[in-house]
């Protein structure tokens, strides 16, 4: 894990001089139709990649771009225009509610991309265009490479189809890459600086069980994916919080023996990050600031030459959180590569195996299964409509080569694709 942090600046310099080819069929896609908002799909460190990317993407695109998880957007978005396009995005390229997702966007009649680091895994058959981010190598649990590249993969899609409307020039472009790249280039750096800082406050770190993560800004994600990566790793209660969220009720929560982080990136919420700070040293010695700004350094809180960049710094604040998350995990004998259930996504279905077909659709009300007609793990969630095939009860159908090409469509009775 720790390795493939230090090797992510170089992975991204790659991704950025090879962009062309790997953007190509999506960026045509989109530059083929009318577009007036994206959506973004993804469940874990997918959903943080994209939500690290959406301001960006706004601002370049000047569209609206909004991040949901899979059964949210399934779920919620009944009144769509059809000018949305729709990303999904899986690292491995098995999650099955986002493959749901895609399939329920398609029947909706919206453009989809489906992106993943995995060229040929299953999402990939569920997009009407593809987004690729062939980043390597990671034989890790917790992802860090992938999540550093993703967001990279998706400001350069931006750029590309910007460049191509005429909304930014070539060279504007290559300013937002320049930048984009120093601030990659920094990761190793703040990896070596953090696994300094990991080393002088081991013995604290190694008594916490609850840590509190809080940010803001452009740093959102950031809190997110650190929740997540030391959930992963350590095992034990991790939470994060946008900062005003946290200061309504949260904060009561807060006892002596409870660890708290602050992502302090600069910009106007800054001197109120710090402010929260000093009020919870009355309340818990175990106060972590991230930051770069050296009157901060106190011994404790992590001060690093963070290039601070106000459009890419989540490529930053990332890292000491994925540090702790393996150092301390190592240091609590756990190995955060080994899942605490290997079986998990299959008893779940949470992932989709080429082996392992989708399971039947149980009907409660009827009190019988669908003997006949296999459909999507989500059958019980979704409102699904199937035409029946023999007779008008769809659970005595049998298989049939209508309903095989049939089963793994998923559509939602609720979801009637509305346009302008």
């Amino acid at each position: 894990m720790y390795e493939y942090i230090l090797e992510s600046n170089g992975v991204i310099r790659n991704i950025i001089t090879k962009r062309g080819p790997a953007l190509r069929e999506s960026v045509e896609y989109v530059l083929s139709r009318k577009v007036e908002q994206i959506y973004m799909i993804g469940s874990g460190t997918s959903y943080h990649a994209e939500y690290a990317a959406k301001c960006f993407m706004e601002k370049i695109l000047r569209v609206p771009v909004r991040v949901f998880y899979p059964l949210q957007f399934i779920d919620e978005c009944a009144a769509v225009s059809r000018d949305t396009l729709v990303v999904g995005a899986s690292h491995g390229g098995q999650s099955s509610s986002t493959i749901a997702g895609l399939d329920r966007a398609r029947e909706m009649g919206l453009p989809t991309i489906a992106s993943s680091a995995v060229p040929d895994s299953e999402i990939m058959k569920h997009g009407d265009a593809v987004l690729t981010c062939e980043l390597g190598e990671e034989n890790a649990g917790p992802k860090t490479k992938g999540y550093f590249c993703a967001i990279v993969l998706y400001i350069l899609f931006a750029l590309e189809i910007a460049v191509r409307k005429n909304l930014i020039s070539a060279s504007d472009a290559a300013t937002y890459i320049a930048r984009l790249q120093k601030t990659a280039d920094n990761i190793p750096v703040i990896a070596e600086r953090s696994s300094a800082w990991y080393d002088a406050q081991a013995e604290e770190l190694k008594t916490a069980r609850r840590i509190v993560l809080i940010g803001y800004g452009n740093n959102r994600a950031t809190y997110m994916e650190g929740t997540l990566k030391i959930l992963e790793a350590v095992r034990f209660g991790i939470t994060g919080y946008e900062m005003e969220e946290f200061m309504h009720g949260i904060y009561h929560s807060i006892w002596k023996d409870d660890f708290v982080f602050y992502i302090g990136s600069p910009g106007k919420y800054y001197p109120r990050i710090i402010q929260l700070q000093k009020y919870f040293e009355e309340r818990t010695a175990h106060n972590f600031l991230f930051s770069s700004d050296v009157a901060q350094n106190n011994g404790k809180n992590f001060i690093a030459p963070f290039i601070d960049d106000e459009d890419f710094s989540p490529l930053e604040y990332i890292v000491p959180l994925q540090v702790i998350a393996r150092r301390l995990s190592a240091d609590l004998g756990i190995d955060c590569n080994i899942p605490s259930d290997p079986d998990f996504h299959r008893k779940m279905q949470s992932y989709r195996y080429s082996d392992s077909p989708l399971r039947l659709f149980q009907n409660p009300a009827k009190g019988g299964t669908a003997t006949g007609c296999r459909v999507s793990p989500f059958a019980p969630v979704f409102a699904l409509r199937y035409p029946p095939l023999r007779g008008s009860d769809p659970r005595n159908a049998p298989e049939t080569p209508e309903a095989g090409k049939a089963r793994d469509r998923i559509t939602a009775a609720a979801c009637v694709p509305q346009g302008f």
